[in-house]
């Protein structure tokens, strides 16, 4: 009966394939066996409640694998329907060719680029660990399982989030290996040729060999043993023949598309698969369901138990219970007493921190880390320890000079109910552009704080200078970009951050702010508002973000010393302000006004704001190594030469 649920799997895996005329049937038949066994023997899962807190995760790699997954969660009872099956790939299905999230069914992550599901599992392990510290053993204490390709260890991003787990030891994260020597371009010998068990065990991995990928017994004493080693992630290595049962087994031909009428016939008939597209045997699933059932429901039911009294007798628990499951109230950041400067003069890294202190104290969830750069950032939490394996975990993570996995794995503990932030230096965003694009997708509340977010910030010259970054990150769809002015907007972009549970950048310069005049808390969560309103007739609008708002409202009083009366309007997240509605639109930008966009970046999207380009005081340079002064000088963007343009473009 084994082999028949393993063919049964197979089977609707080449039909979806087959069907859709688009897929990857290669692994689909030969890591089937693998699937099966980690589902039937090992996977703690509930499947009516996608959303357990203590259920084992189990994640892919690699797009390759999104049809043996989905029929794998078909046959192991989700709600998966052969009509949905047919549909794989088609519009409005739930089974896409990259997986989208979709806990319900069993999909615990939308699948990225090749190394993002490794690197966000670990995230997903981290998170557990760290759970558990609040909540107990007996109520978190679950495993995470990894498939990876060829391709997924080949990117960079799996050795930097890999050697971390390494560090962190991170005894319950479990990696399956499909080492089948085969890319989509050919064997891997003609661009890679390596040991990847001595490189893991290098980074303080554990590892097993399973030289057979049909051997369901090696492969279930394999993953036995890893759960042995408490002290060490594993990573099993399964040799396997991509394609099995096909003419072309062994080959990059199998790899992707659809399979030949031929290949089709022959595999079947040598598994001994049903000849009928999309054939289930009710015995293979009754039996393979009822199996997995028995094992697992003792445990569920248990685990129920001790939740319910968790929730009727441990208020503290209870909350943090309210909080992982999404459940929290509002928190009112605006109201809070915080200990700021009484002239607000400080830089605003340090306002930051101090908020970041005041949240991780209301939210006990809030965590994250810094990727080497703590001392410039200054996005560390006070009164966290630093997180470390069995030693009370901390809320800060030191993450190394590690941005790609920082920000993977900062999408792992989002998936695992907490509310994490990443941070570094703008400039450093464009490694991290993959993992906030999945942040995005899944809409998880992810922060990203980025300093140093203009070209005069750094003396380092034309490497260390942000200048597409902003642009870049704005383009992201579902992700709000806030570039606060000063205190006012920062708490108000900290609200909307914690409250509404966006994914978000927060941009920050190093520099000292004033409290400046006018601004407001409220606004900011509008997207923009009057910092500055006219005295009689406008004679033109600025536009202006965060650090060159302050620059907008010099040149506001200097330009009306020449007869000049603007209106400066501060945008600290122009995401929010383009979903307002077109009556509080209007009001700020009254048609026929002259509008002038100051911001040090060259966002492109300000030009549906201007009459055209020479209204767009932006910047298309590099800044040079120097002082502040040298640097906006050369740039032309320093206060004289930014007054005699809009004294030119408003007379």
């Amino acid at each position: 009966m084994d082999v028949k649920v393993i063919n049964g799997i197979r089977n609707l895996a080449v039909d979806m394939i087959n069907e859709a005329n688009d897929g990857n049937p290669g692994v689909s038949l030969s890591l089937a066996p693998a699937f099966y066994t980690v589902f039937l023997n090992h996977l703690n899962f509930n499947k009516d409640d996608g959303e357990w807190l203590n259920r084992d995760r189990f994640i892919i790699g690699s797009s390759t694998l999104s049809a043996l997954l989905y029929s794998t969660l078909f046959y192991s009872g989700y709600d998966i329907s052969v009509e949905d099956l047919k549909n794989y790939r088609r519009k409005n299905s739930p089974l896409s060719g990259y997986p989208v999230m979709n806990k319900k069914i069993g999909i615990e992550m939308s699948t990225g680029l090749a190394g993002e599901g490794l690197s966000t599992a670990i995230g997903i392990q981290m998170a557990e660990e760290y759970e558990k510290e609040l909540l107990g053993k007996d109520m978190i204490n679950y495993y995470t399982y990894v498939f990876v390709s060829e391709e997924d260890l080949m990117e960079g991003i799996s050795y930097e989030a890999c050697s971390l787990a390494g560090t962190l030891k991170l005894g319950k994260l479990i990696v399956l290996y499909d080492s089948n020597k085969v890319t989509n371009d050919g064997k891997t010998t003609n661009v890679i040729e390596e040991d990847i068990l001595k490189r893991f065990e290098a980074m303080g991995w554990h590892t097993e060999i399973v030289t057979n990928s049909e051997d369901a017994i090696q492969k279930d004493k394999a993953i036995i043993k890893s759960k042995t080693i408490t002290d060490k992630p594993s990573l099993i290595e399964i040799k396997s023949v991509i394609g099995i049962g096909t003419s072309k087994a062994g080959t990059s031909e199998v790899y992707s598309g659809a399979l030949s009428y031929e290949d089709t016939e022959l595999v079947k008939n040598r598994m001994n698969l049903s000849p009928v597209p999309f054939h289930v045997s009710k015995e293979a699933v009754t039996y393979f369901r009822d199996r997995i059932d028995k094992r697992v429901a003792p445990i569920y039911n248990e685990w129920v138990t001790r939740y319910n009294e968790i929730r009727e007798k441990d208020e503290n628990k209870k909350k943090i219970l309210d909080l992982l499951e999404n459940e929290n109230g509002k928190v009112s950041l605006k109201n809070l007493q915080i200990n700021f400067d009484d002239d607000m003069h400080e830089d605003l890294r340090v306002t930051n921190k101090k908020l970041m202190d005041v949240i991780s104290k209301l939210i006990p969830t809030f965590v994250g880390g810094v990727a080497d750069s703590s001392k410039v950032t200054m996005t560390y939490i006070e009164d966290g320890k630093d997180y470390k394996i069995n030693s009370n975990f901390g809320k800060n993570i030191h993450y190394g000079k590690r941005e790609r996995a920082m920000a993977a794995i900062t999408n792992g503990l989002a998936l695992s109910g907490l509310r994490p932030f990443a941070s570094t230096t703008l400039v450093n965003s464009d490694n991290m552009k993959p993992s906030i694009r999945l942040s995005a997708m899944m809409k998880l509340p992810v922060t990203y704080i980025f300093t140093h977010d203009s070209i005069k910030m750094s003396s380092d010259g034309m490497a260390g200078s942000p200048v597409e970054q902003i642009g870049s990150l704005r383009s992201i769809p579902n992700l709000m970009v806030f570039r606060p002015a000063d205190v006012n907007e920062l708490v108000g972009s900290w609200d909307y951050i914690i409250n509404k549970k966006v994914p978000s950048c927060l941009l920050l310069p190093k520099e000292i702010k004033d409290l400046l005049k006018g601004s407001s808390i409220d606004g900011t969560n509008k997207g923009a508002y009057i910092i500055k309103k006219e005295t009689s007739r406008i004679s033109g609008i600025i536009l202006a973000t965060g650090d060159e708002v302050e620059t907008a409202l010099s040149l506001s009083d200097e330009l009306a010393l020449s007869g000049l009366d603007t209106r400066v309007i501060s945008v600290p997240c122009l995401e929010i302000f383009n979903s307002m509605e077109k009556e509080y639109i209007d009001s700020l930008l009254p048609v026929g006004s002259k509008i002038i966009v100051l911001e040090a970046s060259n966002d492109s999207v300000w030009n549906e704001f201007v009459y055209n380009k020479k209204y767009l005081l932006n910047l298309n340079t590099y800044g040079i190594s120097g002082t502040k002064k040298e640097i906006l000088e050369s740039a032309s963007y320093d206060f004289e030469s930014l007054l005699e343009k809009i004294k030119k473009l408003l007379k």
